[in-house]
């Protein structure tokens, strides 16, 4: 069977990230990626509306990946968009410079398609990729968590089957956090028990029926980059021994980084932290408190997300 290719790109609330697949014999491989800064959502969650400066970021990050994909020879460029797109009023423009610059339509994904697609991508990125992962059969399920820059998704499911049992996406991000809740950087303790309160009542209210399960995993930009430099690495593919944090050592990050300037943070992460050194913090608090909601002392992270997901699901789907 001939090899097919396709390009997903992920418009995130922070980040827009590039994916080329391919597809051969019932397998997709991992062929390329990018990421890019676009802060779509800054000031969505007060004003309800994708800036202009937002929609330029936009714009460059797009032509940006076009030029990356272009020696892949892609037959078809997916483009979906999160929790920004959703929320926002003039959404319109967002698909017209999807349309302009890419030639596909944009595709809203909906709080649990979002949700649905990173348990897919997620799972499929963990396989061989974590030996403690591989071994693992928790009796009680497993959750995947998305800590993105406008939601944040949880979905449970069985690690075997891959048969679903619960899924919902929360409107509190890293970036929603950030801007509702954080006066300065490092914040005061007063603005991070207000917004540890405000996500607990989150959870409380949205997550009634979901379980408590023992393990979880992290899917994309604030579950991978706390991954990086806790186990010193600058890619997930450098990790030899698996990427898993114990819930005390991401307290102990979240402590950390909550109390550390923005330069401080930058100076942490240099190679990923670009565009996230405001709002990284916020998405480990957010991370933290949904591991302790949960009851999950362990946390393996995924180097694969939505993007991934959107590739397996639409390859399965085309046959």
């Amino acid at each position: 069977m001939s090899e097919r290719r396709i390009a997903t790109i992920d418009i995130g609330t922070n980040t827009a990230l590039l994916f080329v697949a391919g597809w051969k014999d019932g397998a997709m491989m991992d062929l390329h990626g990018a990421s890019g800064f676009v802060r779509l959502g800054e000031g969505v969650d007060a004003s309800r509306r994708i800036g202009d400066a937002a929609l330029g970021r936009l714009e460059s990050v797009l032509t940006y990946h076009m030029s990356e994909m272009a020696p892949w020879d892609v037959d078809e460029v997916i483009v979906t968009g999160t929790s920004a797109s959703r929320d926002a009023a003039n959404a319109d423009d967002i698909r017209r410079i999807v349309r302009n610059i890419t030639g596909s339509e944009l595709i809203i994904l909906s709080g649990e398609e979002e949700a649905l697609t990173t348990f897919e991508g997620a799972m499929a990125g963990l396989d061989g990729f974590d030996r403690a992962w591989d071994a693992l059969n928790p009796a009680t399920g497993i959750t995947v968590i998305d800590v993105g820059g406008g939601s944040t998704e949880f979905v449970q499911g069985d690690k075997a089957t891959r048969k679903l049992s619960f899924a919902r996406s929360l409107d509190m991000g890293s970036v929603r956090m950030m801007e509702r809740y954080f006066t300065a950087q490092p914040p005061p303790p007063g603005d991070i028990e207000t917004a540890r309160n405000a996500f607990i009542a989150m959870m409380d209210e949205a997550l009634a029926e979901a379980v408590q399960t023992p393990v979880c995993v992290g899917a994309s930009g604030t579950a991978v980059i706390l991954s990086l430099i806790h186990h010193g690495r600058d890619a997930m593919q450098d990790m030899p021994e698996g990427s898993h944090l114990t819930r005390q050592e991401v307290h102990a990050w979240r402590d950390r980084l909550l109390a550390m300037s923005r330069k401080e943070v930058l100076a942490l992460i240099p190679r990923h932290g670009k565009g996230r050194e405001d709002v990284f913090p916020a998405g480990v608090l957010v991370l933290s408190l949904a591991m302790d909601w949960l009851g999950s002392d362990m946390l393996y992270v995924s180097p694969y997300g939505v993007r991934q997901g959107v590739a397996i699901r639409h390859f399965r789907k085309s046959g």
